[in-house]
């Protein structure tokens, strides 16, 4: 393992020939083999999967990144779930040009130009929380994906999607939402990944298995006795 200018929690696990480089990494969080993180925010219990890249991104308190995959400056939430061979975030190349080569290679091949171009924090892919990644999707840079989509395998993504959405072909489109438009509202105001760890393992129940009127309904009790505590669910 190389790891400079980081901080690990005593928790995490790091597995052999990883290299980590100003990057910050959980409690109980998991990098596995070859795996590459660099100035990278891993939260508590997040874990990369062998011969990943992690670059300029950040991902939210239990999700996963399976293997063989690159993410490039992207902020993700949290309970995520990302299967193997993805790419999110990559940059476009400028095909109206006489080279498509990007600043940064001009830069390291030929010594022209500044080198790599600051990336503002509006040009990041912002994937939301509770999403699902099939195996080899392709996440162009700038897309917003929102809070519980889901994006078939072997999709590409141009365009943001919206919340509780079924994204699926290339170019991605929408096919169809997880619930009900009245749900889906219900299911963004409860937030239920942004309660405490105990809070979701108590509600475990209600949030497994096929959602139906009582589950839902027991979902938003707990959200409202969360904000008559004055905390947010």
């Amino acid at each position: 393992m190389e790891a400079v200018n980081s901080i690990l929690s005593e928790s995490c696990k790091i597995y052999q020939d990883t290299c980590i480089r100003n990057s910050r990494i959980g409690d109980g969080a998991v990098i596995s083999d070859r795996a590459v993180v660099l100035s990278s925010e891993i939260g508590d219990k997040v874990e990369i999967g062998r011969d990943c890249s992690v670059i300029h991104s950040s991902l939210g308190f239990g999700s996963y990144l399976g293997k063989s995959s690159m993410m490039k400056f992207t902020r993700v939430g949290k309970f995520c779930n990302f299967s193997w061979q993805l790419s999110i975030g990559g940059s476009n190349h400028n095909y109206r040009a006489a080279c498509m080569y990007t600043d940064s290679w001009w830069k390291k091949t030929l010594g022209v130009g500044e080198g790599l171009v600051p990336v503002e924090e509006e040009e990041y892919t912002q994937i939301g929380s509770d999403v699902w990644l099939g195996s080899k999707a392709n996440i162009v840079r700038g897309v917003k994906i929102g809070d519980g989509a889901v994006i078939g395998a072997n999709s590409l993504v141009l365009e943001d999607i919206p919340p509780y959405a079924i994204a699926v072909g290339t170019p991605a489109k929408v096919i169809k939402y997880r619930f009900d438009e009245q749900t889906v509202a219900r299911l963004l105001k409860i937030r239920w990944w942004d309660w405490d760890v105990e809070t979701i393992r108590d509600a475990a129940d209600s949030l497994r298995g096929d959602l139906n009127e009582e589950k839902l309904r027991a979902l938003e009790e707990i959200a409202e006795i969360f904000a008559g505590r004055g905390r947010n669910p």
